[in-house]
């Protein structure tokens, strides 16, 4: 799975953060839903395992650049960066130039476009919903023959992760940002409608009855709903369906979706009644307004909402400052369809690229192997609401403490080690990922502001969606 590498242009120029304009806009946080990839037959990656350069770092004119492209915003750096200080300083053998792309889309576009002209880093932060793509270029070292090479302890890697993030039996990325989503609630609104306020709703219908609760107590809405696409996705894996077909795409290449399910008509009949009946407002998923959710849960406009963990450093700062309001945070595992299911992986991974010289993918993992050290993996969780993905890392002071003082942090690590392993929960794998995503976008619009109805809806976008994979599919002879 090795090209041939080109000549490397300069990689000077960075791309900034975008700034925010508000102090809760920086909880906003690509978290991503599925993707990723069990050892099934989803294609693009080889089963044999290149050989791992670490010794032309030994050999190589010190110190090897590494270059990173990452994805995250303004809120995620100090729990971040630290990191990559410590790191220079440590050591003398490898220099580590960290550039900011804006987000993850960002990321993987200029990602795209590299493949052509050459400019690529040694490192990438790419979206969970990128897996089976990055497999498809050709133009990942897999992470696996680095952790093998360096005799890295992959068992101490969470099973659930490592399934996910590999294709054809082989693990990809390095180090794994991983989130998943989560309840959000006041828990003073929750005890002025009556309810407990250690009891949060376990499933839609519950939502759908507290949210009836708050209405009647006074509140304008019962549940903020961010109309993200990936909650066809999440709420499908809890109701134990799959997204895409071939056992969602890892026993063979996805070839259509798997939407014509009473699932999947049950999660999109929900939102609309929701919405009709004035028990959710709502708030898109792209752009300055994705945070209206945050803000209306705030702003008492709403009681709860589902949004990823990993904006749970941010929000938990928030409402210490005193620029919550007068919100008491509750947080609770994502309420969804009842069946035999539970959360996906979400989150990013970061990837080796293996148009880097021998020297700089040895430094990379040098690198990336420093962040999966219990401790990084410790302080990066605990200031975030990322989970720790190393189960060495469960036993840090600084994890478990913020685990004591915020018992909310623990929400996100449980209802993924702990939920059931099924073709449903492994997420699907889909090359034109984003596309798909498009498609569910613009049917939920369609369905909650054209007068489209669930059924309607879920039909003509199982249609299109199914042509996004086959057009995908036949660019790549798959």
């Amino acid at each position: 799975m090795r090209f041939p590498r080109p000549s490397r242009p300069s990689r000077s120029t960075s791309v900034p953060v975008v700034a925010v304009a508000v102090t809760l806009a920086l909880v906003a946080v690509a978290c991503g839903g599925g993707g990723g990839g069990g050892g099934g037959g989803g294609g693009g990656a080889s089963g044999k395992l290149p050989r791992c350069p670490l010794d032309a770092l030994e050999e190589a004119k010190k110190p090897v650049e590494v270059v990173v492209w990452h994805g995250l915003n303004e809120a995620l750096l100090p729990a971040f960066t630290p990191l990559v200080d410590e790191f220079n300083r440590s050591q003398s053998e490898v220099k580590v130039t960290l550039v900011a792309q804006g987000g993850y889309d960002d990321v993987l576009e200029k990602f795209k476009a590299g493949l052509a002209s050459g400019d690529l880093p040694d490192l990438m932060q790419l979206e969970d919903t990128a897996t089976q793509l990055a497999a498809d270029t050709q133009a990942i070292f897999p992470a696996q023959a680095c952790m093998e090479a360096d005799r890295f302890k992959r068992s101490d890697l969470l099973d659930r992760i490592v399934s996910y993030y590999s294709v054809d039996g082989v693990l990809l990325p390095a180090y794994f940002n991983v989130s998943n989503p989560i309840l959000y609630y006041d828990k003073a609104a929750y005890e002025k409608a009556g309810l407990d306020p250690e009891r949060p709703p376990a499933t839609l219908a519950d939502v759908k009855e507290y949210s009836e609760k708050l209405v009647a107590a006074g509140y304008p809405h019962g549940y903020a709903l961010k109309t993200d696409p990936w909650i066809l996705e999440q709420w499908s894996a809890k109701g134990g369906v799959t997204y895409v077909n071939n056992g969602n795409g890892r026993r063979a290449r996805a070839t259509a979706v798997t939407w014509d399910n009473e699932v999947a008509k049950g999660i999109f009949t929900w939102m609309k009644e929701m919405v009709d009946r004035g028990l959710a407002v709502t708030n898109p998923d792209q752009g300055q307004n994705a945070i209206n959710n945050f803000l209306a849960v705030r702003n008492g406009e709403a009681a709860m909402t589902v949004d990823t963990s990993a904006a749970l450093g941010r929000v938990t700062e928030v409402i210490e400052t005193g620029q919550g309001g007068s919100v008491r945070l509750g947080v609770g595992p994502m309420p969804g369809p009842v069946g035999k299911g539970g959360v996906l992986v979400g989150g990013g991974a970061w990837y080796l690229s293996n148009k880097s010289s021998p020297a700089e993918i040895a430094a990379a993992w040098k690198f990336a192997k420093f962040l999966l050290e219990p401790r990084n993996v410790a302080f990066f969780s605990a200031g975030t609401g990322y989970l720790p993905i190393r189960k060495a890392a469960l036993t840090e002071p600084v994890l478990v403490e913020r685990w004591e003082k915020y018992p909310g942090f623990r929400v996100a690590y449980e209802q993924l080690v702990q939920g059931v392993e099924n073709d449903a929960t492994a997420g699907p794998l889909l090359g034109d990922y984003l596309g798909v995503r498009n498609v569910v976008r613009n049917a939920i619009q369609a369905m909650l502001t054209q007068g489209k109805s669930p059924q309607a809806a879920l039909t003509d976008a199982a249609r299109e969606a199914d042509k996004v994979i086959a057009e995908y599919n036949r660019r790549i002879g798959g």
